[in-house]
């Protein structure tokens, strides 16, 4: 009996001991399910990321088939910016931990590809624009050398001829095949008889040289091969994680008997990989932050459309809403706070435009509406009024009252275009030229509009060599003291005049030169000019308190631009304190007080600093009270209709009597009429300038004038 026992405690021992391995086995198993499943949720985020290196590589190659034709700055920055993101996401996690040194030294294989690719493709978009210039600039050249009429017949065909192998450079031909080189020895020959024939002769040797280049550049990207390396990292990550599958085999055929359990983990992470694609596929068309269609989506969306529609050629609009002043709203205030306001924003628009209609979200502060359903203008228009009046209405985020407007461009199909790039590229030039309205309105296109695009380009191009041919000269526009009358400073304002163009206005040239960069060297050409004028005069007995000169913010972001202010000051001479410096709004709302350290630095070595055009901009009173400044110079559209603008009366008022309390000294642009000089000195605005006192005149005429209002 007692041996019985025994028998049958020694049996419940045993299966208490088996089901408690059983139990500790299932455990082990469980727990190294759920690593393999962390694993894998890996490998797939560092699979899609690769993916996503592939496709970045593979549209930042696309750039370089564009040769010789219009790229798109904004997408190749967004693409390599992209590039980068992805990149810094594989090199700052585990995966060195997992896979080890191999893959470290492709990461560093692949970055330092990539970073030589986008030198090549920098200097690639810089020759690309050079040389498509080259070639508008010598077919007008050569049109003007045929109509002087002096060339001869032959030399007439050799011109043509030129231009039209150029052509064929355009086409793919190969340019040693084309021997232009032996035509250009042709022209050398004739250059001296003609200027232009000069030009022309020049711009063709570079033109040679510039295709090489870019020949050079195409030949290093193909052999860069970057894509092949993503291939490697690609490979390996294949590599382990079929390793790791192998193992998972091994294991789940060693745990036969737990089948059931099994299955029922495998169906648990089924349904969890569904729902990651899902999410995925969601992601992919859409934007992260609004959930509204993103550019991908939207493009997909618009060609569908244009097919749609192109059968029974029914109307759609396109409109490119941008918003006003959100970088400074979210430089100054933080990412968290645009990003919210974004999606305030995003919500009142499709509230606006309806479900029926298309919003897509294709950049930082840029959405894109497709309105299928207004046939007519006024019908559009009303809705484009109901979109800005719903982004112009405070929005409350925290313990911040913001408020933005938006600039709308239109462009209508097919009207304005008949596929999605065109109708997309017209509609951004018309945002653009809302903007240039003054913001908070919108335009529709027009072909005007590519008749202006067109003079900006003939601008941008003429710019190139204009300091080069001397064509720019410095006008001086005294200030006063409304009070006394006396000449208290002198602005430096520069002008152009182009034998094509004729005179160009500063309006027009001065943003295309912050554009293209050409506003450094003549910023620098016209503080020297001014600096030296002011010299000049001194030794004439000319004895005024300072010359202000107009700086851009483009010029102030540069490195070396406090080093190279004050090397011109020494070398002219001048004190420092006789300078003033002017700034807009814009360029102080664009940056954050700890980036404005380079005014500090300009403060310190003497010189003024004052805000130009100030209410035109957005800053306020408290935000300038932090900021190293000495005058405020009040815009001329507040001036223009005093006294008879109630509103401009008290507005000028109102910055003349805050402007003081903060200690500046105030300047009102504009004046032009006695009752305005009048009205300025009654509310204690210390000086003026404008057509009523001076005209800009030339450096020569400002020593007359300052003497003669000196003997009265």
């Amino acid at each position: 009996m007692e041996a019985w026992s025994s028998r049958i405690k020694n049996r419940i021992d045993g299966v208490m001991i088996l089901l408690l391995f059983f139990v500790f086995f299932l455990s082990l198993l469980f727990l190294y399910l759920q690593h393999i499943d962390e694993r894998s949720k890996n490998y797939y985020n560092y699979k899609k990321t690769v993916e996503k290196l592939h496709l970045y590589n593979q549209q930042l190659d696309s750039t370089f088939i564009r040769s010789y034709r219009y790229l798109d700055n904004d997408k190749i920055t967004h693409t390599s910016k992209m590039f980068e993101v992805e990149l810094e996401f594989l090199q700052n996690n585990e995966l060195t931990q997992i896979f080890g040194i191999e893959l470290q030294k492709i990461l560093l294989k692949i970055a330092d590809k990539y970073n030589r690719k986008i030198e090549l493709v920098e200097s690639f978009k810089t020759l690309n624009a050079r040389i498509t210039s080259s070639v508008y600039y010598l077919y007008e050249l050569s049109r003007q050398i045929k109509n002087n009429g002096k060339l001869q017949a032959d030399m007439e065909s050799l011109l043509s001829n030129i231009l039209f192998k150029i052509g064929q450079v355009f086409l793919d031909t190969d340019i040693d095949a084309l021997h232009l080189k032996e035509d250009l020895k042709k022209i050398g020959t004739q250059q001296y008889r003609d200027e232009d024939l000069v030009y022309f002769y020049k711009h063709v040797e570079q033109f040679l040289q510039d295709v090489k280049l870019i020949q050079k550049i195409l030949v290093e990207q193909n052999m860069l091969n970057l894509d092949e390396t993503i291939n490697r990292l690609n490979q390996l990550l294949e590599k382990e994680y079929l390793q790791s599958q192998k193992q998972e085999d091994r294991i789940t055929l060693i745990f036969f008997i737990f089948a059931f359990i099994i299955l029922i983990v495998l169906i648990n992470t089924y349904f969890r990989v569904l729902r990651k694609k899902e999410e995925v596929n969601y992601l992919a068309y859409h934007d992260t932050l609004t959930h509204l269609p993103n550019r991908t989506e939207f493009e997909r969306y618009i060609s569908g459309l244009i097919e749609k529609k192109s059968k029974g050629m029914k109307a759609f609009a396109i409109l490119f809403i941008d918003l006003d002043r959100f970088k400074g709203i979210n430089d100054t205030l933080g990412h968290d706070i645009g990003d919210k306001m974004l999606i305030i924003l995003s919500k009142r628009i499709c509230k606006v435009i309806g479900e029926k209609n298309f919003l897509a979200r294709i950049g930082g502060d840029e959405f894109v509406a497709l309105i299928e359903r207004k046939k007519d203008i006024k019908k559009i228009e009303v809705l484009v009024e109901e979109v800005a009046s719903a982004i112009r209405e405070p929005i409350q985020i925290k313990e911040y009252s913001l408020n933005t407007t938006a600039s709308i461009g239109i462009a209508r199909y097919p009207k304005d275009g008949r596929d999605k790039s065109t109708l997309l590229r017209h509609a951004d030039s018309a945002m653009y030229h809302a903007k240039d309205m003054g913001k908070d309105t919108y335009a529709f296109y027009s072909k005007k509009l590519s008749v202006e695009i067109e003079r900006r380009l003939k601008i941008e191009q003429e710019l190139v060599y204009a300091l080069k041919r001397n064509e720019f000269s410095v006008s001086y526009q005294p200030q006063y003291r409304l009070d006394t009358k006396e000449i208290s400073g002198v602005e430096a304002l520069i002008r152009w005049h182009n034998k094509m163009l004729g005179n160009v206005s500063p309006e027009e040239f001065i943003t295309v030169a912050e554009d293209t960069g050409l506003i450094v060297e003549l910023g620098y050409y016209i503080f020297r000019e001014a600096c030296k004028t002011y010299m000049a005069w001194k030794e004439q007995g000319v004895h005024i308190n300072f010359i202000a000169i107009n700086m851009s913010s483009v010029q102030l972001r540069q490195y070396d631009a406090f080093e190279k202010l004050k090397a011109i000051i020494e070398e002219t001479g001048i004190d420092a304190k006789h300078i003033e410096l002017e700034l807009t709004e814009r360029y102080i709302m664009e940056y954050t007080t700890d980036k404005l350290t380079i005014l500090d630095d300009l403060r310190a070595l003497g010189c003024r600093i004052s805000i130009d055009d100030f209410g035109t901009g957005y800053s306020s009173m408290s935000y300038l009270r932090s900021l190293s400044i000495d005058t405020i110079k009040i815009d001329k559209s507040f001036i223009v209709e005093l006294p008879y603008n109630k509103q401009d009366v008290e507005v000028s008022q109102a910055i003349i009597v805050l402007s003081q309390s903060l200690g500046y000294e105030v300047i009102a642009e504009g004046i032009e009429t006695l009752e305005q000089e009048q009205l300025l000195q009654s509310f204690h605005c210390e000086m003026g300038q404008g057509y009523y006192f001076a005209k800009p005149m030339s450096s020569e005429k400002i020593v007359s004038f300052y003497h003669e209002k000196q003997n009265k």
